[in-house]
């Protein structure tokens, strides 16, 4: 009876943290459109990352669309501002890695193109969790995002993987996309980065 128990409150508890992750997707994709997409997508972004880190901080209990709405209006003009730069660099060596691959052609400088986007791709995956974090100075996210990433390397490695596997679950079940694709990206993302926070801040105490 206890193991009955147990699996249906496993059930539940799964069934509870599925609607609100949907919950979540509904949201993110409302707000991305009241920002008309390019401005919204950001702010909704670092919303969805500010109730999931209070999740892990305070149980998952705390009120989604209270903290979205606060984080949204709060942030929107903020984020959109560290948003355009982290936007204008990725252009900017998306740009560089065809000229490297059509024009250049160098094994060399495309190596180095690849591990400077490498490095981007992991600041911009602790971006979101250290500016729902902590309250910075502007660049400073982006030299806090560097140093997380290369002081916790486990839970950077962990990441890189969590992405590269939700990449293909959504290839092969695209509609998955539609119902979770930022809330599912975001959760273990933000998990990760919360786990890197806390043992930083640990040792720090220390």
């Amino acid at each position: 009876m206890s193991a009955l128990s147990g699996f249906i409150k496993v059930f539940y508890d799964f069934g509870n943290w599925l609607s609100k992750m949907i919950y979540l997707q509904i949201l993110w994709l409302m707000f991305t459109i009241l920002g008309l997409g390019l401005f919204g997508v950001i702010p909704a972004t670092v919303s969805v990352t500010t109730v999931i880190s209070k999740w892990f901080q305070e149980g998952y209990d705390a009120p989604i669309f209270q903290v979205f709405l606060h984080t949204y209006k709060k942030q929107f003009l903020r984020s959109n501002g560290l948003g355009i730069v982290l936007l204008g660099i990725g252009v900017f060596l998306y740009m560089d890695l065809n000229i490297s691959k059509q024009v250049i052609q160098s094994a060399f400088i495309h190596s180095l193109l690849l591990l400077i986007v490498l490095l981007y791709i992991v600041v911009l995956l602790y971006f979101f969790p250290v500016f729902s974090r902590y309250k910075l100075k502007y660049f400073q996210y982006f030299k806090q995002s560097f140093f997380v990433a290369f002081a916790r390397p486990f839970e950077t490695i962990a990441m890189l993987l969590c992405i590269l596997l939700l990449y293909y679950l959504f290839i092969y079940l695209p509609v998955l996309t539609f119902f979770f694709g930022a809330s599912l990206t975001i959760f273990p993302i933000t998990w990760f980065a919360h786990r890197a926070f806390i043992q930083l801040e640990e040792k720090k105490m220390n």
